[in-house]
């Protein structure tokens, strides 16, 4: 089912994107944890978005092959991609800069969108 992402800022849709695997996370998890989880997020989300727009395959296809010999990773990228597709894949937004900061005793997110129409697709 297609999640309606129109009018929302990228940072609610990315940690809606990430919560999978953000919601595995305990309390006490570092901000080093977080911040490898939404690495992995952040890349499969841009990876699959400049695939779309370009027409082709090239950015999954490399992280894919990242993830060669590696049966876990290989699948939660595979996981993530899917969901992304399925469920995001309306948003075609990429994501530019992000940061994880503590802010009385919570972390807050923040993130920007890049118009992809001046990158190197």
């Amino acid at each position: 089912m297609k999640r309606k992402t129109i009018g929302r800022k990228i940072s609610e849709t990315f940690l809606d994107f990430s919560m999978p695997l953000l919601a595995e996370a305990k309390k006490g998890v570092t901000k080093q944890q977080i911040e490898k989880v939404l690495r992995i997020t952040y890349s499969v989300w841009n990876a699959v978005n400049f695939d779309t727009l370009r027409g082709d395959t090239k950015y999954v296809t490399k992280l894919r092959q990242t993830m060669e010999g590696d049966l876990l990773g290989r699948g939660l990228i595979e996981q993530l991609i899917a969901r992304k597709r399925n469920e995001f894949g309306d948003d075609l937004r990429i994501i530019g800069e992000y940061g994880i900061t503590m802010v009385k005793g919570e972390y807050r997110f923040r993130a920007d969108v890049r118009d992809p129409s001046g990158m190197e697709l």
